[in-house]
C-alpha cells in the first residue's frame, strides 16, 4: 500500500494490541459522540462533531474569542442506551496552522437522566469561535472565525498551469467593503475558491474566483451556471493575468547591472561586493502587508518540505497587482517546483523569471538553476494530485485513541414516617446503590496513499458489577473499517457502523457503500443486521438505499431513501422518507419525514432550525412528533412475552401481530424554542421555551393500560457570566418552570466552570434546589451539590472524578420520608497516541 517508518509501525502495534484488549471487554453503555473533521470553509477553519444521536444546538458560552467555551445542546429523542449513558468522551485536535489544538469533552456525570447536555471546549490560546447546528440534526460546527488550516492557508489555489489555466471571476466588492461578498453556491463547493486583490481606478477591490478549467470552454459552461446569482461574471485567464502583473513589476523596478554569465559560479547569497538589487516597486500598504505575509508563509512552507503550500502561496502573491514581493516570488516558484520534482514547470517559471528580470543578481541564480534542472530525474517528493488527501505526501498514517476506566460508586440513606391506625412508624434504611468498574475504549487509525484514504474505529464500554461479581452483556458501539477512493469517490465501510446518511436506521453490522452518481448526486446502499434491537429477535436483516442529492440549489441538500427490515422472513418494518437542508452562514435548517408502508403510519416528522439574527443573538426550534419506539413487528414481543416472530404467528395472523405491534408505540411529541443573546461583553441570557407530551397506550399483552401523560410545558432562564473573577471561568445561573397535569415544579440552579493553571486544572460546582407540588398533596424538595474535577497529570494522562450528593424530603397525607443519596465516580483517561 505505501511504506511505514519503524514509528509508524510502533504505533500500528500499539493500535492493533488496544484492539485486542477492547475485544475481550463487556461494554455496557452507549456512546454519543462519533466523529470530528476539521476543514476549511472559505476563510474559516471548521470542526465538525458528529454524534450517534438527533442533537439541538442551544447556546454557546462565551461570545467573545477566549480559550475556555462551554457549549449546551439538547438530546432530541434519545434511546435509553444515549440516556443512561455514564462515560464521558473526548475528541482532540493536534492544531494546524491558524487553528490551535483544542479538546472537546463531553462529560455526562451521574444519576441525570435530562435531554439538556453540555461540552467543554479548550484551546492552546484565545480565539473567536462561533458555534452552530450543522448541516442535519446530528453534528454541531465549531467555526474558528478568521482560521485557517496550514495545508489551506492563504492562498488556496494551485498553480496555473495548462490544465488549471482559466477561473471564472464570481464576484469584485471594495476590499473594504468585504462583508458584502456573497457565499459560494453548494455547485461550485467542489471547486477551489480563489481570492485576489486588485486596483481599478486607484480603488483595491476583493475578487472571488472559481476554478481551475483546462479550457476557456469548460470556464464558459461553469460561467453560464453562475450568471443567474452573479450575472457580472466573467472568464479569467490566470496565466496571462499573472504574467501581465510581472510585467507591470518589471516596468516599475530601473534597471540594475547586468548580471555575470551564466557560467558565473552560484552565489548562495548575495555577496557583499555585489551590486546593489533594484529597488523594490512599492504598492499600496495593504496590499504589500498581505503579499509580505504571503512570501513569509511561502518561505516557510518551502523550508518545511511542504511544497505544495510553498507553490500555493506564491502563485496567491503573483495574483495580487505589482509590488515589492513580485520577483522574488516568481523566482522562489521556481524552486518549490523544482524541489517538488516538477523540472518542466520549474523550467517553465524559470524562463518568465528571465525574461522579465533579465538583469541583478536574482538572475544569475536563476540562470545557473535552470542549466541545472535534470529532466530525466524522477519526482521525489512530487505534490498530490488535486483532490487527494491533504496529508497523503506528508502524513501517510495517523493514530488516535484512548482508554479510560471509572470506579462508579453509590449509598443511599432513607427515613421513613408513615401514619398508622395504630400510631406513628418510622423506619430507617441504608444501603450500597453502585459500585462498578467501568472501562471504555476509543480508538482510530487513518492510513492515506495519493489514491485513497483508509480508516479503522472501534468504540466500546465494559462494566464489571462488584456487588455480584459479575459482568455486563457485550455491545460494542462502532468497530469498522472505511475505504475511499480518492478518483471515482467511491466509499465501502464493513463492520459494526452506524448509517453513514439517511433515515432512522440506527447501529447496525454490515457493509455500506457510497458511489457519486453524477454532479451533486450519490447514491449509498447499507445492508446488514440491526445491532441495537430494543427486542432480541432471531432471523433480522435490514437493507436501506439512499439518492443523495447537494448544489441542485444554492445551500440546499437532502436526501431520499427506503428502509426495508425483515425478521425470520417477515417484514419487520419498511419505510419511505426524505430529508431536506438548508445551510449558510447565518442559517441551519434540516427536516425529516419517515413513513411506514406496513404500518401505513409516519414513524417520525422533525423540523430543526438555528439562526444567527443581528446582535449575536441565536434562536433555535425543535417541532418533533414520532413513534416511541419506531414502528416494527418486533414491537409485538415487548407485550406478548413470545420469543421470535414465528412463535408468535403460530397464536395470532399477521394483520393480528401488527396490531398488537403497533398498539405498544406511543406518539411522542415535543417543541422546543430558545433564544439567546449576549447582554455585554460578559453576561449572556437566554431562555428556552419547551412543550412535551407522550400518547396513552392502551391494555395489550401483558401490559396494562397506560394513560397519556398530557401537555406538559416549561419555561427556564439562564444568565451566564464569562471571566467574571478569572480568566478562564463560565458561570451559568438558571430558574425553570414546569407545569403538567399531575404535578408543577420549579428549580434554581448555579454551575460552574474555571480553568486553573492553563489547560491542567478544571474545576466544575454545581447546585441545584428543586420543589414539586403533586395534585395528589405530595410536597416534595430537593437539594443537590456536585464537584467535578479534572486534573491533566501528564501529556496523556488525565485524572477525573465528580461526587453528586442530593437531599431529598417528601412529605403528603399519610408518609413524610427524607433521603441522602451520595453518586460519585473515580477515575482515569490515557491517550495511547
Amino acid at each position: 500500500m505505501f511504506p511505514l517508518s519503524s514509528a509508524a509501525r510502533r504505533r500500528l502495534a500499539r493500535f492493533a494490541l488496544a484492539c485486542g484488549l477492547a475485544a475481550v471487554l463487556a461494554p455496557a453503555q452507549a456512546q454519543l459522540l462519533e466523529d470530528l473533521t476539521v476543514t476549511q470553509q472559505g476563510a474559516d477553519g471548521v470542526a465538525r462533531l458528529s454524534f450517534g444521536n438527533a442533537v439541538r444546538f442551544v447556546q454557546q458560552s462565551p461570545t467573545t474569542p477566549a480559550d475556555l467555551y462551554r457549549v449546551s445542546f439538547e438530546l432530541v429523542a434519545p434511546d435509553e442506551a444515549v440516556l443512561n449513558q455514564i462515560v464521558g468522551e473526548a475528541r482532540a485536535f493536534a492544531g494546524s496552522g491558524g487553528v490551535p489544538e483544542f479538546k472537546i469533552s463531553y462529560a455526562v456525570g451521574t444519576g441525570r437522566r435530562s435531554t439538556a447536555r453540555q461540552l467543554t471546549l479548550q484551546l492552546a490560546r484565545k480565539v473567536a469561535v462561533r458555534v452552530k447546528q450543522g448541516p442535519n440534526a446530528r453534528a454541531i460546527d465549531f467555526v474558528f472565525v478568521g482560521q485557517r488550516l496550514a495545508e489551506t492557508a492563504p492562498p488556496k489555489p494551485i498553480a496555473p498551469a495548462s490544465d488549471k489555466r482559466y477561473a471564472v471571476l464570481l464576484q469584485r466588492v471594495p476590499a473594504s467593503e468585504g462583508d458584502k461578498l456573497l457565499p459560494i453556491p453548494l455547485r461550485f463547493q467542489n471547486l477551489e475558491s480563489i481570492s485576489t486583490t486588485t486596483t481599478i481606478g486607484g480603488v483595491e477591490m476583493l475578487e472571488v474566483s472559481v476554478g481551475y478549467f483546462a479550457t476557456e470552454a469548460e470556464a464558459e459552461s461553469a460561467r453560464q451556471a453562475a450568471l443567474q446569482r452573479f450575472p457580472q461574471a466573467a472568464i479569467v485567464d490566470l496565466a496571462q493575468r499573472k504574467q501581465e502583473t510581472l510585467q507591470a513589476a518589471a516596468a516599475a523596478t530601473p534597471a540594475a547591472p547586468a548580471a555575470p554569465p551564466a557560467s558565473a559560479p552560484a552565489a548562495a547569497a548575495p555577496a557583499a561586493a555585489a551590486a546593489p538589487e533594484p529597488p523594490p516597486v512599492l504598492a499600496s500598504e495593504e496590499i504589500e502587508k498581505r503579499a509580505a505575509a504571503l512570501m513569509t508563509s511561502g518561505r516557510e512552507a518551502l523550508t518545511g518540505q511542504k511544497y505544495e503550500a510553498a507553490v500555493n502561496a506564491f502563485n496567491q502573491l503573483l495574483l495580487l497587482p505589482p509590488n515589492s514581493q513580485s520577483r522574488d516570488a516568481q523566482e522562489l516558484i521556481g524552486l518549490a517546483w523544482e524541489r517538488a520534482g516538477s523540472p518542466a514547470r520549474a523550467k517553465t517559471e524559470y524562463e518568465l523569471y528571465l525574461r522579465l528580470f533579465p538583469q541583478g543578481e536574482g538572475a544569475q541564480r536563476v540562470a545557473q538553476r535552470l542549466a541545472s534542472l535534470d529532466f530525466g530525474a524522477a519526482a521525489t517528493p512530487a505534490l498530490r494530485q488535486a483532490g487527494a488527501p491533504a496529508s497523503a505526501a506528508s502524513e501517510p498514517s495517523r493514530y488516535n485513541g484512548s482508554i479510560s476506566q471509572y470506579y462508579f460508586g453509590g449509598k443511599a440513606r432513607t427515613q421513613s414516617l408513615v401514619n398508622l391506625s395504630s400510631g406513628i412508624e418510622q423506619a430507617t434504611l441504608s444501603r450500597t446503590t453502585e459500585s462498578a468498574i467501568v472501562t471504555s475504549v476509543d480508538l482510530g487509525a487513518r492510513f492515506v496513499s495519493e489514491d485513497s484514504e483508509t480508516r479503522a474505529v472501534l468504540r466500546g464500554t465494559g462494566s464489571t458489577n462488584l456487588q455480584t461479581t459479575s459482568r455486563n452483556p457485550s455491545l460494542v458501539n462502532a468497530f469498522y473499517v472505511d475505504h475511499k477512493r480518492t478518483a471515482s469517490g467511491l466509499a465501502i465501510r464493513v463492520g459494526r457502523q452506524t448509517a453513514i446518511s439517511g433515515g432512522l436506521l440506527g447501529l447496525f453490522d454490515g457493509v455500506s457503500l457510497a458511489y457519486p452518481v453524477g454532479q451533486g448526486f450519490k447514491i449509498d446502499v447499507m445492508g446488514g443486521k440491526p445491532a441495537n434491537n430494543l427486542v432480541s429477535a432471531p432471523g433480522q436483516r435490514l437493507f436501506a438505499a439512499v439518492l443523495e442529492a447537494d448544489g441542485l440549489f444554492d445551500r440546499f441538500g437532502g436526501n431520499i431513501y427506503l428502509i426495508d427490515q425483515t425478521v425470520e422472513g417477515n417484514t419487520n418494518r419498511r419505510a419511505v422518507g426524505a430529508e431536506v437542508r438548508y445551510s449558510d452562514d447565518k442559517v441551519s435548517i434540516y427536516s425529516l419525514v419517515d413513513y411506514d408502508t406496513v404500518f401505513k403510519g409516519l414513524n417520525a416528522v422533525s423540523l430543526q432550525g438555528s439562526v444567527l439574527a443581528p446582535a449575536q443573538t441565536s434562536v433555535t426550534l425543535l417541532l418533533d412528533a414520532r413513534k416511541a419506539p419506531t414502528l416494527q413487528l418486533t414491537n409485538a414481543l415487548i407485550s406478548s412475552g413470545q420469543s421470535s416472530i414465528d412463535a408468535l404467528l403460530l397464536t395470532m395472523p399477521l394483520d393480528q401481530a401488527i396490531a398488537l405491534a403497533r398498539a405498544t408505540s406511543a406518539t411522542a411529541k415535543q417543541a422546543l424554542l430558545s433564544v439567546s443573546r449576549p447582554m455585554s461583553e460578559r453576561w449572556q441570557l437566554g431562555m428556552d421555551l419547551r412543550y412535551s407530551e407522550i400518547g396513552a397506550l392502551p391494555a395489550v399483552g401483558i401490559f396494562e393500560a397506560t394513560p397519556a401523560t398530557g401537555a406538559q410545558y416549561g419555561l427556564s432562564a439562564l444568565l451566564t457570566g464569562s471571566n467574571l473573577y478569572s480568566t478562564r471561568d463560565i458561570n451559568t445561573f438558571s430558574v425553570s418552570y414546569l407545569t403538567t397535569p399531575m404535578f408543577k415544579g420549579a428549580q434554581l440552579s448555579y454551575s460552574n466552570l474555571t480553568g486553573l493553571r492553563g489547560e491542567v486544572f478544571t474545576l466544575e460546582p454545581s447546585l441545584r434546589f428543586y420543589t414539586q407540588n403533586s395534585t395528589d398533596g405530595v410536597k416534595t424538595q430537593r437539594i443537590t451539590p456536585g464537584l467535578r474535577l479534572s486534573y491533566k497529570y501528564s501529556s496523556r494522562t488525565s485524572l477525573l472524578g465528580e461526587t453528586i450528593v442530593e437531599r431529598s424530603k417528601t412529605d403528603g397525607p399519610l408518609n413524610h420520608d427524607s433521603s441522602t443519596s451520595v453518586f460519585f465516580y473515580v477515575g482515569y483517561r490515557y491517550e495511547l497516541f
